[in-house]
């Protein structure tokens, strides 16, 4: 972090102030997505629940790969697995040579409710951001996507 306090004390002043605003936006912004969806798609699954079976449709996964991916306990896995499961949107297979490890896996079911839910929400989104021209999207999307590449860099964390 010594990189950022480096900064002479005006620069580091505005920086922190922008910094906050730009929380702020990003909270906003999640929790106004967050609404939007629930409203439109609580008959179809929860936000985790669809959280969950967009990380299976690229394939299988134990309960712990889960919990990582969604930042819970493994108990918490366990419930919304077991909510997935009595619905009919996923499997669950126990591995022959360690039974304690459970894989799942998105049924046809589960496929065709995940598909549903992206249409509602993909549809949403064109709604809003119709509002925009061609050139703001094209923008949004491109300063969105290096937004995406410096946070999925670990080497910014580790310098001085």
């Amino acid at each position: 972090m010594k990189a950022v306090w480096g900064f002479m004390t005006i620069e580091k002043e505005n920086l922190l102030e922008y910094i906050k605003e730009l929380d702020l936006v990003f909270s906003r912004l999640a929790y106004r997505l967050r609404v939007l969806f629930s409203r439109y798609t609580v008959d179809e699954i929860t936000d985790t629940q669809f959280i969950v079976l967009r990380c299976l449709r690229k394939g299988p996964g134990n309960t712990s790969y889960l919990a990582q991916v969604l930042g819970v306990t493994l108990s918490a896995v366990t419930a919304l697995i077991n909510r997935l499961y009595k619905m009919g949107l996923v499997t669950r297979e126990r591995q022959d040579r360690d039974r304690r490890q459970v894989w799942i896996s998105i049924t046809p079911k589960g496929q065709q409710v995940l598909k549903d839910v992206e249409d509602k929400r993909h549809l949403l989104l064109a709604l809003y951001f119709s509002r925009f021209s061609e050139a703001e999207r094209k923008q949004l999307l491109s300063l969105l996507q290096q937004v995406i590449r410096l946070f999925e860099r670990d080497d910014i964390l580790k310098e001085e």
